[in-house]
C-alpha cells in the first residue's frame, strides 16, 4: 500500500443509472484505472447495487455484459411488481416516442395522491419503536417530511421490494468488505450508513438506500423505517472526508453532490467526478425514465465511451491516481480511439468511439 487513502463513490441514479456507472467502472478499467481495490467504496441508491457488485463478484465483464445483454422487456416482472397495474402501463406507454409524458403524468397523479392519504390519516411515529442506526448526519426536518410522504404512499410490498433488489444483486448475497450503503432514517431525516459490521443483510441494506419516496415502500431494519439514501445528498460524497483521493460516479446530481466535491477539495483531497455527457444523459434518461430496465444497455455502452474520456473539472484536467508508475493520462493517450464489440456498436451507434459533446457554458 502506498499509504494514500482512497474512496471511490457511487451516486444514485435509477436502474439505468446502474448501467451506466458499470459502463464508466469499465471505461475507466481501459484506460488504465481499476478502481476495485480502492479502501472504500460508499454507495448510494444505485451506487450500493452497483458497489456490492463490483466488490462481491469476481469480474467487471460479466457484470457490464449483463447490462448490454437485456433484451427489451426481459425485465419488465420488476415494473410489474414494483409499479402495480396503472404504473406498469404507464411506465411501458412511456416507451413510446408519443407517450413520454404518460409516466411523469402518473408520478404526479402518484404525488397528488400521497399527499392527500398523509393528510387523511398523517404517519404515527410513535409506532416505530426500533432503534434508529447510528447517524453521520443530523436530523433534517424538510427530510423528515419527505419520509412522512414515503410512509403515507401506497407501494408495493415492502417483501417484494426487497426481492427484487436481491435479483439486481445477482450472485452477491454477504456484504463484501469495504462497502459502505447510505440510507436515511424516515423519521428523523438523518442520514445513517450500514456496512458489514452493522449486521443487518444485505438484500435489505441496499433496498432501503434505494428506497425512493412515494414510488417505493420504505424498508424496515430494526423496527425502524428507511428510505433513499439519496434524498439527503445525489452522492453523500461528504462520507468520503479524510480520504486522500476521491473518484466520484454521478449519475446524477442537483446541485448537493457539486457543493459536497466542492468541500472535499477544499479540505485537500484530490477529487475526481465524473457526470454523464449529452450523450449519456439522453440515454440514461431523467425523472422516472431512470427506473427503466429498457434503457440499461445504452446506458452502459454510453457509460464505458465516458470511462475512457480523463475528466475534466473546471478550468484543469484532474489527475488520476497513478497506475503501474504512470499515470492514468499517459494511458488514456494510448486507448485505440475505437475498439467497442460489435454489441456496443449495434446499441450505442458506435457512442463508445465518438467524443463527447459539451453542454453550452
Amino acid at each position: 500500500m502506498s499509504g494514500v487513502s482512497r474512496a471511490l463513490v457511487l451516486g444514485g441514479g435509477g436502474v439505468s443509472g446502474i448501467a451506466w456507472e458499470v459502463g464508466v467502472l469499465l471505461g475507466l478499467r481501459d484506460a488504465g484505472l481499476d478502481a476495485t481495490e480502492w479502501d472504500r467504496v460508499i454507495g448510494t441508491s444505485a451506487g450500493s447495487i452497483v458497489g456490492a457488485r463490483l466488490l462481491g463478484e469476481a469480474g467487471l465483464d460479466d457484470l457490464y455484459a449483463s447490462q448490454i445483454g437485456a433484451p427489451p422487456g426481459s425485465n419488465d416482472d420488476w415494473v410489474r411488481t414494483l409499479g402495480g397495474r396503472i404504473g406498469t402501463f404507464a411506465l411501458l406507454a412511456g416507451r413510446r416516442r408519443r407517450l413520454g409524458w404518460l409516466p411523469r403524468l402518473w408520478l404526479t397523479g402518484v404525488g397528488l395522491e400521497t399527499l392527500v392519504r398523509r393528510a387523511a390519516r398523517p404517519p404515527r411515529p410513535g409506532r416505530w419503536r426500533g432503534e434508529p442506526a447510528p447517524a453521520v448526519t443530523e436530523p433534517n426536518a424538510l427530510i423528515a417530511r419527505v419520509g412522512s410522504l414515503a410512509l403515507a404512499a401506497r407501494t408495493a410490498p415492502e417483501s417484494a421490494f426487497v426481492d427484487v433488489v436481491a435479483t439486481l444483486l445477482g450472485p452477491v448475497t454477504d456484504w463484501p468488505d469495504r462497502l459502505e450503503v447510505t440510507a436515511v432514517d424516515a423519521l428523523t431525516g438523518s442520514t445513517v450508513v450500514f456496512d458489514r459490521s452493522s449486521g443487518v443483510p444485505l438484500a435489505r441494506a441496499v433496498a432501503a438506500s434505494c428506497a425512493l419516496p412515494t414510488v417505493l415502500p420504505p424498508v424496515t431494519i430494526r423496527g425502524r423505517p428507511y428510505i433513499d439514501g439519496g434524498v439527503g445528498s445525489e452522492a453523500n460524497l461528504g462520507l468520503a472526508a479524510g480520504c486522500d483521493e476521491v473518484l466520484a460516479i454521478l449519475p446524477v446530481d442537483f446541485g448537493r453532490a457539486s457543493a459536497e466535491e466542492v468541500a472535499l477539495r477544499r479540505s485537500g483531497a484530490r477529487v475526481t467526478a465524473i457526470r454523464p455527457s449529452v450523450a449519456s444523459s439522453d440515454a440514461v434518461g431523467r425523472d422516472i425514465e431512470l427506473l427503466d430496465p429498457d434503457r440499461r444497455p445504452a446506458s452502459a455502452v454510453a457509460g464505458r465511451a465516458d470511462g475512457r474520456r480523463l475528466p475534466q473539472t473546471d478550468d484543469r484536467s484532474v489527475q488520476l491516481p497513478p497506475v503501474g508508475g504512470r499515470t492514468i493520462g499517459s494511458q488514456i493517450e494510448r486507448v485505440p480511439r475505437t475498439h467497442a464489440s460489435p454489441r456496443e456498436q449495434h446499441i450505442g451507434g458506435g457512442a463508445a468511439s465518438r467524443p463527447a459533446r459539451r453542454p453550452p457554458a
